[in-house]
């Protein structure tokens, strides 16, 4: 009898604690149950992986680091597992426990408190924090639209809890992630003017106050909250942290005195040694600001010859380096760049910054060959979504035809000298470079491939400059000692300060007793010295494999005259290529004069002669150079008196009133090809008058043609006949003279043409728009582009990569020249797949201006008369729609876009330049 009883008690037990039923024993078990076991469990996963995503943080020093962990700019690695079980906990804890069935007793006659407990939505006391702990696993793991749902769900069931205020920040939180920043400041705005316990959450409200500021860089505005914040936390990472955000930022806002507290805080706090040295560092460089950078250095100096910073030499040399760039030594903080660069490598992030001061320097200082080898290992240290990082990709492509240009002058300037040469003496100097290249090979054993080559360059040179610090003797010089000191550890490796320290058995040497005579003590650079474990036998081995002979180095050399005429013309094309991309694409006149300058006083007769004018004279009117543009002005009109620039120089509006002129004859084209169509004949005679009489060069053969058919609709045979002799005749090798000769054929075999049908021709359509579309059941990608009309559009040429691209843009560059030069078009080239490639020139400002220029290219062929071209494609594209591209997919989707938005009813022939079309002259052997 008792054991059912007890069976009876254990299923009324059970029923009882239903979460269909809403009794105080129900309430109870599902609170108890919810919070000690499932709820539990999952905040002890979540405080776990946030604590290893913690550990994981990748700091970037060079900017002001993340408030939080979970932040995309702080690359830590998302714990996933952890994370995810949170998330499962807080999902069961509200499946199992959620308590949603009214009480029986009604309100009705009670008191307030209880019809406020009857009315609540959710009678589990724990379920609002399983909701914040889903929200917050989904923040951890990044995932931003997941994590606002769950807190939109604490919201809308517990509108009169307060973890709803907690809620509205950490929305506030997730938005500020999204760069959403509007809607982050709603709802922090929301959360200030509905709570009511300001204390409750303060560091949570100040915290994210302070990353709504520093994630938009307004740091005056971050300031107090960075302050308040770093204050009242009680969790030791985020005290730690904050702290050193909070010296980061009042640094940055002249507060040196809050920003050296704030280091000094970080450092008592003892947390591991990354983050103290880099404290350290800050509060060295405060220390010397803004009088004595030199305190600052000497500080720094005293951390870089600490054993235990020996993995933070790069950081430190970086920091020296700032230093000197206070002061406007430009040279020295190279130099410490440099030995950053040399000691880096652990940390990519800071490689990155730091080869990108260093091509910032070189760029500035005009040596653009270095610069733009730095900027190309800038891009391959730093992560792709690493901000600015765009910037350096847009500066690398504009800079990378600069650098080939001025490599090859210097190589071609080099090669002719050596070929003028007596051959006794080539023979000496060829023989002392093989010598050299020797000793070079022999060395370069120790040099990692992984390091940086302009390094070793630069730290070669340096002994000879002028400015090692005023000239100190090299052991006087620390930075020179630094440098030093690097080599010899990459060479031997870090070694315990003590004699003989090469030797495996020092006693033997000692006993010796020869005193190594013949060098400098510790010199690990003599002659007659060899590495660790190497065999001078073998060396000399190796050192006589893989070199060339005199003989191949001499027959690369220019000794026909023949060889030198194309060697200077490579100098001539690469003088002329340097000054106009130095003016187009950087807008640096004076060095783009003073290399049109060059190439006209080395090549008086150059056939770029009357472009480089052109070049200095634009050049000057940009530098409002009134001498300059009053001599050169007069030089092309003297020397060029009929050229478009000449009648540019005497009338400033020369360019716009072409260009007003030119619009106006494509609209008469158009209207005489509409009567065409419609078969008035005689209007077609009419419209096409102004065009012969202008001799408009770009629509003349397609006007020809368009007069000859119509006057062959008007049964004037002998005027067709004489219109298509005269295409023919005048404009050979344009697809206007292909059907031209087509219906002189007819005409011969005694053919007369009935209605004109143009597209079913041979040739092309005579429209001077050809373009092209898909037919109409192909599936065209609307979703993919967008039409913007009125923005900023760019001419793209997609080529093979056989193609020879910088004469591609060498062409590009005079057909600028000649008829846009006053729109400052810049030319950038890049690859888009391992089989093509893309040459991009522009800006302009809307479609219609894109497509005017887009015309007036596709009407000169002859720029397309380059090797290897194999039908380029010919496209405007908006800036949106350029980022879509991505491979040769996106190419043929975006032509069909191309053809059906901005070409109506043209054919895919319109843009693509084929073979048939282009001359056998290049556009610049065409001005010649």
């Amino acid at each position: 009898m008792k054991k059912y009883l007890t069976y009876i008690l254990m299923l009324f037990a059970f029923w009882g604690c239903s979460v269909q039923k809403n009794t105080w024993l129900s309430r109870g078990y599902h609170n108890l149950t919810a919070r000690y076991n499932i709820l539990f469990n999952g905040v002890q996963s979540f405080e776990e992986g946030r604590e290893r995503m913690r550990e994981t943080v990748k700091n970037d020093y060079t900017v002001v680091l993340p408030l939080f962990a979970y932040s995309k700019a702080a690359g830590g690695q998302v714990p996933a597992s952890q994370m995810n079980r949170a998330n499962r906990k807080g999902h069961k804890l509200i499946e199992k426990h959620s308590i949603t069935a009214k009480p029986r007793r009604e309100p009705s006659g009670s008191s307030t408190d209880y019809r406020d407990f009857y009315n609540q939505r959710e009678f589990n006391r724990w379920v609002d924090d399983a909701w914040m702990l889903i929200g917050k696993a989904h923040i951890y793991s990044q995932e931003w639209y997941e994590a606002i749902s769950a807190f939109d769900m604490v919201l809308q069931i517990f509108p009169e809890k307060d973890a709803r205020f907690e809620a509205l920040l950490w929305l506030a939180r997730a938005y500020i992630e999204m760069d959403e920043f509007e809607n982050a400041f709603r709802f922090l705005q929301q959360y200030s003017s509905e709570i009511g316990d300001e204390k409750k959450y303060f560091v949570l409200e100040q915290s994210t106050y302070a990353w709504y500021w520093l994630a938009q860089e307004r740091y005056e505005e971050a300031l107090d909250y960075c302050f308040r914040a770093a204050e009242n936390t009680g969790d030791r990472w985020e005290k730690i942290r904050w702290h050193f955000v909070l010296g980061q930022v009042a640094k940055r806002t002249g507060r040196e005195s809050m920003a050296q507290e704030a280091f000094t805080r970080v450092i008592r706090l003892k947390p591991d040694y990354e983050i103290t040295i880099h404290a350290m560092i800050e509060q060295a460089l405060l220390e010397g600001r803004p009088d004595n950078p030199q305190k600052s250095r000497n500080k720094l100096e005293k951390f870089a010859e600490e054993y235990k910073n020996l993995d933070y030499r790069d950081q430190i040399y970086y920091a020296i380096a700032k230093t000197w760039f206070q002061e406007g030594d430009t040279l020295m903080a190279l130099t410490n760049l440099e030995l950053a660069a040399g000691y880096g490598g652990r940390n990519r992030i800071l490689a990155g910054n730091i080869y990108k001061r260093m091509a910032d320097v070189y760029f500035n200082s005009g040596d653009y060959i270095a610069a733009e080898a730095y900027y190309d290992s800038t891009l391959a240290s730093l992560p792709s979504g690493y901000h600015d990082i765009s910037e350096v990709e847009k500066i690398k492509k504009r800079l990378e035809p600069l650098a080939q240009s001025l490599r090859t002058i210097e190589y071609e300037d080099s090669v002719l000298r050596i070929a003028a040469l007596p051959e006794e003496e080539r023979n000496i100097f060829i023989d002392n470079l093989l010598a050299q290249m020797q000793q070079k090979e022999e060395e370069s054993g120790f040099i990692d491939s992984t390091d940086d080559a302009f390094f070793y360059r630069n730290f070669a040179n340096r002994g000879s400059r002028e400015t090692d610090e005023s000239g100190k003797w090299y052991f006087y010089n620390q930075t020179m000692v630094s440098l030093g000191r690097m080599e010899f550890e990459k060479r031997w490796g870090r070694r315990k300060l003590e004699d003989n320290w090469r030797r495996s058995n020092k006693e033997a040497q000692e006993q010796k007793g020869d005193g190594n005579d013949r060098m400098m003590p510790g010199d690990p650079f003599a002659d007659s010295q060899t590495g660790p474990g190497e065999d001078t036998s073998s060396k000399e081995e190796t050192a006589q494999t893989g070199m060339p002979k005199r003989e191949s180095l001499i027959s690369g050399l220019p000794l026909t005259s023949e060889e030198k005429a194309v060697s200077h013309q490579k100098i001539q094309k690469s003088l002329f290529s340097a000054g106009n991309i130095l003016a187009n694409n950087f807008k640096k006149y004076s060095e783009a004069v003073y290399f049109f300058e060059e190439l006209l006083a080395q090549y008086p007769e150059t056939p770029y002669r009357e472009q480089a004018l052109i070049g200095i004279y634009l050049a000057c009117r940009e530098m409002n150079d009134q001498k300059c543009i009053q001599h050169y002005g007069e030089v092309i009109t003297d020397d060029y008196p009929g050229s478009r620039f000449a009648q540019f120089v005497n009338d400033p509006d020369y360019f716009e009133n072409l260009e007003e002129s030119e619009h106006k004859m494509e609209q008469i084209y158009a209207w005489a090809y509409d009567h065409f169509k419609n078969g008035d004949w005689n209007a077609v005679l009419k419209a096409t008058e102004q065009i012969f009489r202008e001799n408009y060069e770009p629509l003349l053969p397609q006007t020809a043609l368009l007069n000859a058919f119509a006057y062959s609709q008007l049964n004037r045979e002998q005027l067709f006949r004489e219109y298509l002799q005269q295409i023919v005749d005048d404009f050979p090798r344009t697809t206007q003279a292909e059907v031209a000769a087509y219906w002189l054929q007819q005409l011969n075999e005694g053919q007369m043409p009935g209605k004109i049908d143009l597209a079913s021709s041979p040739g092309t359509t005579v429209s001077s728009t050809q373009t092209t579309g898909r037919t109409a059941s192909e599936e065209f990608p609307a979703e993919k582009f967008t039409e913007a009309p009125d923005t900023t559009h760019r001419l793209m040429i997609v080529v093979d990569n056989e193609t020879d691209i910088n004469e591609l843009m060498f062409q590009l560059a005079n057909f600028n020249f000649d008829h846009f030069a006053t729109g400052g078009l810049q030319l950038e080239r890049s690859r888009l797949s391992p089989a093509l490639s893309v040459l991009e020139t522009g800006p302009f400002a809307n479609k219609r201006t894109g497509l005017d220029y887009f015309f007036s290219l596709i009407n000169q062929p002859s720029v397309f008369n380059v090797n290897n071209v194999k039908e380029p494609l010919v496209v405007i594209i908006s800036g949106d729609n350029r980022q879509k591209i991505e491979n040769a997919t996106d190419v043929e989707d975006y032509k069909a876009f191309f053809l059906e938005k901005y070409l109506q009813g043209s054919d895919p022939s319109a843009v693509i330049i084929n073979e048939s079309e282009i001359p056998e002259y290049s556009y610049t052997e065409r001005n010649r």
